[in-house]
């Protein structure tokens, strides 16, 4: 018996719906809901990573000034060699401790 079928067994499993991640999951899903209402949630699912990549667009230069000001500098937005194209894949480093 596998670690999942010992957490569902005893009702500690999430039993929120995650439409696409796993074949076995989706046919349980099927078996125990019906094909109407897996395809309803996948369309759901689909629906919103559209709505998500709509609005992530429409507020792209947002979000790059939000990343660009942030004071512990978690992602590079402005980066000399990102700007430059410079290909540094032969070359080895150390990321820089960045203090909290």
């Amino acid at each position: 018996m596998s670690d999942k079928e010992i957490l569902d067994l005893l009702g500690l499993t999430d039993r929120t719906i995650k439409v696409g991640v796993d074949l076995e999951q989706d046919l349980q899903y099927v078996i125990e809901n019906g094909i109407d209402k897996y395809l309803k949630e996948t369309q759901e699912k689909e629906d919103k990573k559209k709505e998500f990549i709509e609005l992530f667009r429409e507020c792209y230069d947002e979000i790059v000034e939000i990343m660009e000001f942030d004071p512990r500098k978690r992602v590079a937005v402005n980066c000399l060699t990102c700007v430059r194209g410079m290909d540094l894949s032969k070359q080895y480093g150390k990321p820089k401790k960045v203090s909290k």
